[in-house]
């Protein structure tokens, strides 16, 4: 188990799209979340593809309201799998900024 410091330290080292895209990989936010000491990445991750499968789902069945219900899975799940990276990213960066200001007050 990684301490308060090296979880914070760590943070600090993920300035590319490595990891945001590895969140793709199952059980890889576990290993994030246990190094880093944070969920910020994977709440990202789940809450916008939610927002996102749920606007896929609307959208559909205002289109067209006889569209089959594994239509609208397939696209929901498809934009789930593409915005994982961009959410997660986006996670990865807040958890960066507030583990930079933990680190400046210690």
């Amino acid at each position: 188990m990684t301490t308060k410091i090296e979880g914070l330290s760590n943070r600090q080292k993920d300035t590319g799209w490595g990891y945001a895209f590895a969140h793709l990989i199952p059980f890889v936010w576990i290993y994030y979340a246990i190094t880093r000491r944070t969920i910020t990445p994977f709440l990202y991750q789940l809450g916008g593809a939610f927002i996102v499968g749920f606007s896929i789902g609307v959208a559909c069945a205002i289109v067209n309201p006889n569209v089959e219900d594994d239509t609208v899975e397939g696209l929901g799940a498809l934009g789930g799998i593409v915005t994982t990276p961009f959410l997660t990213k986006k996670g990865i960066d807040q958890a960066r900024k507030f583990g930079k200001k933990q680190l400046e007050n210690n």
